[in-house]
């Protein structure tokens, strides 16, 4: 009946996100626990593994599984030396509390092992399933997440470490890259978190592990960090999600590219989604949705600089500053184009292919010049091997007489509400890059009407994401 008063006053909440480099070493966890010691608000902190670690754990993984039998035991040994060794020297860096600090080092020595035994397992049966790898990647977060914590208890903070699943996340058996399955999600986020919150308690949650209803460990894929963030504020109803990284925010283009870019101090949803999938690598497109539908703004902000306002994402802005806002570029891309009269007479042929490679885990990344006897689509260079094979096994010998690749190929994408109703936009980005001598060779336009997407040769993708960003947004 007596409902907490903190709960009655709606009490406004951030979630706080902070990627693998802002936790890269003690020195920046301690950087780290000063922000959250300065965060005034209600929080759930969400982290990643130390940088570089979740790759370190992939290549052990995939390095022991081709060793001969009679050295497994010894690069086990090796490789669990190393991980034990960094987090171990991390945590007595960062956690200044002695007591604090010894019983950290003891959870990551259990958790250490338990990787150990892991890797010896795979190493001796010489098969690493999806399964068995986001078991193994998981440990870097969890690794993290004990390490953060126990630097804000040293900090007097009453804070408590958990995985994903033990936040209330619950995912489908997609290993690899499952999905949080929503209807469960709302209820099971709440009550999992809620009541550490009304008792003062500071969760910190890791980034992209979760677990499915038979509580076997999954992982939401790279970059689920973000994804994580937003699903917490968008069920525990926070004022806004924060995505702490190394840089300032969301800049108008690619600075190792072109020098002279900008801060891009608001932005939209639909804009940063479009930004996000096609290049942008400081959110992950997928956090966006779950803070779209309950219409909570995300920041990105940066741990080096925290007195920079970073970039606001907001559902729609007030007052549009230009038409083009930024450019991308994505690389290591192919296009496969396929044709042959058979595909005509195939219904569905399109819905066929597409289901065929999703069902695969190939995401499609941009379609166009699609009739009844040609479809071209363009994927990661990554997944060309296992497309061209589904294909072939597929297809080819029915109703798909060509298939076509072009692999030195980039994709531009320009991004901008401004686009949206402004006549003559498209034809003043064609002749833009006409004037380079360069050749388009696919053009798509999402109906959002916020971007334009088209491929160049590689070879020509800097020289137009230059010239594109000089005319529409260098002033």
């Amino acid at each position: 009946m007596n409902q907490p008063v903190c709960r009655l006053l709606k009490v406004k909440m951030i979630i706080m996100k902070f990627g693998g480099t802002s936790v890269g070493s003690a020195k920046e966890i301690l950087r780290v626990t000063d922000l959250i010691a300065g965060e005034s608000r209600k929080k759930v902190v969400v982290v990643s593994a130390m940088a570089g670690i979740t790759d370190r754990l992939e290549e052990i993984a995939k390095n022991i599984i081709n060793l001969p039998a009679t050295v497994v035991e010894k690069e086990v040994e090796k490789s669990y030396r190393e991980i034990l060794s960094f987090h171990v020297s991390t945590a007595k860096k960062a956690i200044k509390d002695k007591k604090i600090q010894k019983e950290v080092v003891k959870e990551i020595t259990e958790l250490a092992n338990e990787l150990r035994i892991t890797l010896l397992g795979i190493g001796y049966l010489e098969d690493l399933s999806p399964k068995s790898l986001d078991y193994i990647l998981s440990f870097g977060e969890r690794l993290s997440v004990l390490i953060l914590t126990g630097a804000l208890k040293s900090r007097g903070i009453n804070a408590k470490s958990l995985t994903g699943y033990e936040a209330g996340i619950i995912t489908n058996s997609r290993f690899g890259s499952a999905r949080p399955i929503f209807k469960k999600i709302d209820k099971s986020i709440k009550k999992k978190l809620n009541p550490l919150l009304d008792k003062g308690i500071l969760p910190v949650v890791t980034g992209f592990i979760a677990a499915d209803e038979d509580a076997r460990i999954t992982t939401l894929g790279r970059g689920g960090s973000d994804f994580t963030a937003s699903l917490l504020a968008r069920y525990l109803e926070a004022e806004e999600v924060q995505i702490w990284t190394d840089v300032d925010g969301i800049l108008s283009t690619d600075p190792r590219i072109v020098p002279n870019t900008s801060l891009i101090s608001t932005i939209s949803y639909v804009e940063a989604m479009d930004l996000a999938y096609f290049g942008a690598k400081v959110i992950h497109p997928m956090m966006i949705e779950p803070a779209m539908d309950a219409n909570i703004p995300v920041r990105i902000k940066n741990t080096f600089n925290p007195k920079s306002e970073g970039t606001l994402i907001v559902r729609e802005q007030k007052e549009v500053e230009g038409i083009i806002k930024a450019v991308t570029m994505t690389r290591d891309v192919v296009i496969v184009n396929l044709k042959g009269v058979g595909m005509a007479e195939t219904p569905n042929i399109a819905a066929s292919v597409f289901t065929l490679l999703g069902d695969h885990n190939i995401n499609i990344i941009m379609i166009s010049g699609s009739s009844e006897s040609n479809l071209s689509f363009v994927i990661k260079k990554s997944d060309l091997a296992n497309t061209v094979n589904l294909l072939n096994t597929g297809f080819m010998a029915n109703c798909i007489r060509n298939l076509e690749l072009i692999e030195d190929s980039c994709i531009i994408t320009i991004v901008g509400a401004g686009m949206r109703g402004t006549k003559g936009i498209a034809a003043k980005i064609f002749q833009t890059i006409a004037d380079e001598d360069v050749n388009i060779i696919m053009i798509a336009q999402g109906s959002s009407e916020v971007n334009i997407s088209l491929m160049v040769k590689e070879s020509d993708g800097e020289k137009v994401l230059k010239a594109l960003h000089k005319r529409f947004i260098e002033k």
